[in-house]
């Protein structure tokens, strides 16, 4: 596999989330080869984002994250950004969704991300989430995978308790969110590139990320019964 693999050049990948997970995750599918990604994100960019944005100029602050992005990625030869100004629960988000080979979320809210899994669950596209710990508690994050068929678990049967409720203000060390982002990047294009079930079915669909041991667990969980996701 190279940057200048046909299947990577000729796959559509959709990030939900632009920040500093969603960006990551964009910016190794582009240097992968990947040939087209979109990306939704309503947020505009403030200025504590500067020092982490190192691509963003003070003149960006005010400006919806994914058309800095967009900005970044402008020129860059058989590549195609496609911004869209959106929340998760959008319906302008679903047509993307469509037309995506594998979906990704880096959403920073529970019921943003579990609205994401279950359209992709919905129109059976492969789904990625990439998460990041609190830096004051850890140092890593995880990343899960749901394939259709395969009877792995989707991100909504870790999560049966949609109302789960996380601190917010968390401390996300730039090292740890580019590491997740990374891992989850090379887990999509496993996907883009290995896209049969029973391949997929073989490996872990659950990554645990620690980097303060250097080490990544991987799990292999099935789906649960009854789940308000994947269970329909």
């Amino acid at each position: 596999m190279s940057p200048n693999d046909p299947r990577l050049a000729k796959a559509r990948v959709h990030i939900g989330g632009a920040g500093r997970v969603g960006t990551a995750v964009a910016l190794a599918l582009q240097a992968s080869g990947v040939g087209r990604v979109s990306c939704n994100d309503p947020q505009a960019l403030d200025e504590e984002q500067l020092h982490c944005c190192v691509f963003s100029r003070r003149s960006d602050v005010g400006r919806p994250k994914v058309h800095v992005l967009q900005q970044l990625f402008d020129g860059r030869p058989g590549f195609i950004f496609e911004p869209v100004v959106a929340p998760n629960e959008s319906a302008q988000v679903t047509p993307w969704v469509e037309q995506a080979d594998v979906v990704v979320c880096c959403a920073n809210q529970l019921p943003a991300r579990l609205h994401l899994e279950r359209t992709a669950i919905a129109l059976r596209k492969p789904s990625v989430q990439a998460s990041v710990q609190d830096g004051r508690r850890a140092l890593g994050g995880m990343i899960s995978a749901w394939v259709p068929d395969a009877d792995c678990c989707c991100f909504g049967c870790l999560f049966p308790n949609p109302n789960m409720r996380f601190s917010r203000d968390e401390v996300l060390l730039p090292t740890v969110t580019t590491a997740i982002g990374s891992i989850a990047a090379q887990r999509i294009i496993d996907l883009l590139i290995n896209n049969r079930t029973p391949a997929i079915a073989s490996r872990p669909n659950l990554l645990i990320v620690d980097l303060a041991r250097y080490a990544i667990e991987q799990l292999s969980v099935n789906r649960r019964k009854g789940c308000r996701c994947c269970g329909r």
